[in-house]
């Protein structure tokens, strides 16, 4: 039984709101029952029986610890960026900072993953007999369950862009990654990068194939977030991350104290709401955002236009000057053109209603399932697993043959664990709610020959 889940994207605390430990208690539970059923045998000839699963892997397929969402690089030098080389000590102290901070913030949360495969709180039955017909009709039920037994579970980390650092193949990342093991309980090896392609790592290659699955993050289909094929050094999404969206709500709101904008209290609660940004698909959305959070705020519009203003165009100065961003030509004339906006002091509200109109607001990542067809194309398996771009699908490929039998091939996007902010259809609003998504895959005899299951779930703020 192989469970794969992606882009939880837990911080250090100091941008966005994460997802709470009540989803990763959600998340063992539902492992629970998908072992007991993984359980339930189905042979050649139709007969089933039940035989406890031997062991279930966990694959976490990237943006795992987001080390991009920190305000910890806001203070950090240039030199020592996350696309700055050569990396100095420096670098590596700052990252360590981050990985301490994450793992400290989301303790309750790792406690819960660590005890899945270290401590041995998976259980199920460790028998089902039949009952006896008196009990079949006094308790109605069928079978007996005998007594319950720890399931070996192996977690293992896969990287995508928001947690690349841990593919640097540098003496001074191994003991930041042990730290990452030993609080998560991973079966990666202490000594080796996480992997980023599913060859990248043996145990991670034999356990999709065993299971007719081909998994990676998908980061590799978005030019902004990729540009080095081993994913072991920056692209321009951290640049947008680090010198945009983690610095806006902040900057933002020095210019609201510096002003007087309001009491503290109200600064720091529409500064906390900002903080949603990175949290919008696409980011084009930003304007449009910030406007409802105006509507919502009890501080003065027209300070907040102005301090937004300030912002936007100190700002955008500094990243259309970063080295990465100017070897995009077409990212840095449109950075070029929201700056000329903000010299006309065009109101927020403004510019989120223009962006409306334009095809900037369509996310072209919403899915990935002309990336999966590439992705199949020449590979005999199954089932095509993604994440990256937030969006939960499942998508039917095509069928093949593969001996002698007609098999299908499935693409499936693993969404995300975090809070989502999507347009209404109707007036342009932002709706909010969290999302969890796991995808689950069995071998050929395992619940009851039924090769996988796949779950979303929404709760609302």
């Amino acid at each position: 039984m192989l469970v794969i889940i992606s882009d939880l994207h837990l911080t250090d605390g100091t941008s966005g709101e994460i997802i709470s430990d009540s989803a990763f208690r959600l998340f063992r539970n539902r492992l629970s029952d998908m072992a007991y059923d993984a359980s339930w045998r189905c042979d050649e000839n139709g007969i089933i029986s039940y035989q406890p699963v031997e062991e279930i892997s966990i694959i976490l397929l990237g943006d795992i610890l987001d080390m991009i969402r920190s305000e910890k690089w806001n203070t950090a030098l240039e030199k020592i960026m996350p696309w700055t080389k050569p990396r100095e000590d420096e670098f590596f102290s700052v990252v360590e900072n981050i990985v301490t901070g994450i793992l400290k913030f989301n303790a309750t949360s790792f406690a819960i993953l660590r005890g899945l495969s270290r401590e041995g709180d998976l259980k199920i039955p460790g028998s089902m007999k039949l009952a006896g017909d008196e009990k079949q009709a006094r308790e109605k039920i069928t079978y007996e369950a005998g007594e319950s037994i720890p399931v070996k579970v192996n977690i293992y980390y896969m990287i995508g862009n928001h947690d690349w650092f841990f593919n640097i193949a540098d003496p001074r990342m191994i003991n930041i990654r042990k730290q990452v093991i030993d609080a998560l309980g991973l079966a990666n090896a202490y000594d080796a990068p996480f992997p980023y392609h599913r060859d990248d790592c043996d145990a991670v290659k034999a356990v999709q194939d065993a299971h007719n699955v081909f998994a990676e993050h998908g980061d590799m289909y978005d030019p902004t977030n990729f540009q080095t094929p081993n994913r072991d050094a920056s692209s321009v999404g951290d640049v947008v991350v680090i010198k945009l969206l983690n610095k806006i709500p902040g900057r933002i709101g020095e210019y609201l104290y510096k002003y007087s904008a309001g009491a503290p209290e109200e600064i720091e609660k529409f500064v906390k709401k900002l903080r949603e940004i990175d949290n919008l698909r696409p980011y084009a959305l930003a304007a449009a955002w910030i406007a409802q959070v105006i509507k919502e705020t009890n501080l003065p519009g027209d300070v907040i236009n102005k301090a937004i203003n300030l912002t936007l165009k100190e700002l955008i100065t500094e990243f259309t000057n970063n080295e990465l961003v100017s070897k995009k030509e077409l990212l840095r004339i449109n950075m070029l053109l929201v700056r000329l906006i903000f010299v006309w002091n065009l109101h927020i509200s403004v510019l989120g209603n223009l962006i409306n109109h334009t095809p900037f607001s369509k996310d072209k990542l919403q899915s990935y399932r002309k990336f999966a067809i590439s992705m199949a194309r020449n590979q005999d398996k199954d089932f095509f697993v993604m994440g990256h771009t937030h969006y939960a699908e499942i998508v039917p490929l095509s069928v093949y043959k593969k001996d002698e039998a007609i098999r299908s091939k499935i693409y499936i996007n693993t969404g995300t664990w975090r809070t989502v902010h999507l347009q209404s259809l109707v007036g342009k609003d932002f709706v909010s709610y969290k999302t969890l998504a796991l995808a689950g895959f069995f071998k050929e005899n395992e619940r009851r020959g039924r090769p996988f299951e796949f779950w979303t779930g929404s709760l609302a703020l």
